[in-house]
């Protein structure tokens, strides 16, 4: 089950890129710290779930080759207006991450930030060995997944699924998914041999580099 398209459609409606006021568009610090740590200045770097492409944008312009892949039709088309109105280089594609669209082994690093835990529990397991597919030999991932405690006081609005799954059905959420995953559950649906680091944020967000 891949989660649904309107949510995320939605996000980017009546933004231009051509004219939004990027100056507050930071990179999550998780990302400048995988940079420092983990790439190489040659890496190839895709940014799964890039969303409106802060992240994406950092990494360009500290010279890594960057894709983007977004299941939001909007999203992509928005990172492709604001990377050519920065004259920056860019390979934005529509996908889902159990169908990333690029060959085998091309990245020696995967992003994805505030993202993996946005689709079912099944969807997230298929999704793990295609990231992997992906990924170069000695090739390295960063994840972020949300605290747990997350949308506690908007679970009126949400169904839960099967597999213990939110679905927003309310509210300014609708549409969306969101697995509250506990930190045991991420070393499991990672493998916890794979994993080299896991981090708490300051803010509850769990920060995993693995392989």
């Amino acid at each position: 089950m891949i989660e649904p398209r309107n949510y995320w459609e939605s996000c980017f409606e009546g933004m231009d890129p051509e004219s939004h006021d990027f100056s507050k568009s930071k990179p999550a610090s998780v990302v400048v710290d995988f940079c420092d740590n983990y790439l190489k200045d040659e890496a190839v770097v895709l940014d799964l779930g890039c969303g409106g492409g802060r992240n994406a944008h950092y990494l360009a312009q500290r010279g890594y080759e960057v894709c983007g892949v977004d299941i939001a039709a909007t999203a992509v088309e928005f990172c492709q207006k604001r990377f050519a109105r920065f004259s920056l280089p860019r390979t934005f594609r529509q996908g889902t991450f159990d169908r990333i669209p690029f060959p085998d082994g091309v990245f020696s690093g995967v992003i994805c930030v505030a993202a993996f835990d946005h689709v079912t529990l099944e969807t997230a397991r298929t999704s793990i060995v295609e990231v992997r597919r992906v990924l170069a030999p000695g090739g390295v991932i960063l994840m972020t997944f949300d605290p747990p405690e997350k949308d506690e006081d908007i679970l009126d609005e949400a169904e839960m699924l099967p597999d213990g799954t939110l679905k927003f059905v309310r509210g300014e959420q609708a549409g969306m998914l969101f697995r509250r995953y506990q930190d045991g559950e991420i070393k499991s649906l990672l493998g916890e041999p794979h994993i080299i680091s896991f981090d708490h944020a300051g803010n509850g967000t769990r920060v995993v580099v693995c392989r």
